[in-house]
C-alpha cells in the first residue's frame, strides 16, 4: 500500500474521507495528502475540492473537514494514532486496509465495503467454507436448542460459523460449534478492545486464547458500540459466509440488513 497506515487511518476514520477519495490518494503516490501535515489550510481545502470534483467521489461539507483536520492535529490525534498502532500490535491486533493485498475479496465486492478491518485471533484464516447462523437475542426454548444443534452439526461437517456474536441465537450457535471442535468468526459492532455484548467477554477471550477462531471489526479498536454499528456489521458477516441460517426473529430485527 502506498499510503502510510497512520495517514490512512487519520484520513479514512478520523476526518473521515470516503473510500472513493482514499482510492485516488492511494493510487496517486504524488498526491499531497500523502504528507497532509505539511499543507496549510488553503492547500487542504484546495485538495479536498479537487477530490470532490472527481467522478464518483462525494465529499460533503469541505469547510468542516478542513476545520476537522486542524482540530485533530491540534489535539495530537495523529500522534495518538502512531502510538496506538504500536499498542494494538502488541495486543495481537492486525490491521488490514481496503487496499492491502490481504483484504478479503468477499468484502471488496459488497455495497459499502469497510475501509479497514481489524482482526484478532487466528491468522491466515480460510473463509471459503463459512456459514452464518443468526437470529433473535431472545429465542424460545426450541429456538435455543436448534441454534446450538445447528451450530454443532455444521461444525461437524467442516463449516466455520460466522455471526455478530450477539446474545441469544448467535452465542448459542457459537457454543454448539465449539462443542464440535469447530472454528468461529465473530463480527463485532464495536472495537476489538471493547467487545460487545459484555456478557460474552469471557467467551471472546476463550476463543482467542484457545485458537478457536478470530474476531473482526471495521471500527477502531477503542471504539464503543453504537446501535447503528450493530446493524451495519451484518453485511460483513453475510459477505464472509456462503449462506445464512436464520433461527427465529421479528420482521424488525437487525438481521434484515443481512438477508
Amino acid at each position: 500500500m502506498n499510503l502510510s497506515l497512520q495517514n490512512y487511518l487519520f484520513l479514512g476514520h478520523y476526518l473521515p474521507l470516503p473510500l472513493s477519495a482514499l482510492r485516488i490518494i492511494e493510487e496517486t503516490p504524488s498526491h499531497p495528502f500523502h504528507d497532509f501535515k505539511k499543507l496549510n489550510k488553503q492547500e487542504i481545502e484546495f485538495e479536498l475540492s479537487n477530490l470532490g470534483n472527481r467522478k464518483r467521489v462525494s465529499i460533503r461539507n469541505i469547510p468542516k473537514k478542513v476545520n476537522n483536520i486542524e482540530n485533530l492535529l491540534k489535539n495530537s490525534i495523529f500522534d495518538k494514532i502512531v502510538s496506538n498502532l504500536e499498542k494494538w500490535k502488541e495486543l495481537g491486533i492486525t490491521i488490514i486496509p481496503y487496499f492491502d493485498d490481504k483484504f478479503p475479496l468477499k468484502l471488496k465486492t459488497i455495497k459499502n465495503p469497510p475501509k479497514t478491518i481489524f482482526t484478532i485471533g487466528l491468522s491466515n484464516f480460510d473463509y471459503s467454507k463459512s456459514i452464518s447462523i443468526i437470529g433473535t437475542r431472545k429465542p424460545t426454548a426450541y429456538g435455543a436448542q436448534m441454534a446450538e444443534t445447528i451450530g454443532l452439526e455444521f461444525s461437524k461437517r467442516g463449516f466455520t460459523i460466522v455471526n455478530g456474536f450477539a446474545n441469544g441465537v448467535d452465542t448459542l450457535a457459537i457454543k454448539g460449534c465449539l462443542k464440535a471442535g469447530g472454528k468461529v468468526i465473530g463480527v463485532l459492532g464495536s472495537g476489538l478492545l471493547n467487545p460487545y455484548p459484555k456478557e460474552n467477554v469471557e467467551l471472546f477471550h476463550e476463543i482467542i486464547n484457545k485458537g478457536k477462531g478470530f474476531f473482526l471489526s471495521e471500527h477502531l479498536p477503542n471504539d464503543s458500540v453504537k446501535k447503528s454499528t450493530l446493524a451495519t456489521r451484518n453485511r460483513i458477516s453475510s459477505a464472509l459466509s456462503i449462506g445464512n441460517v436464520f433461527i427465529e426473529g421479528s420482521t424488525k430485527s437487525g438481521i434484515r440488513y443481512q438477508l
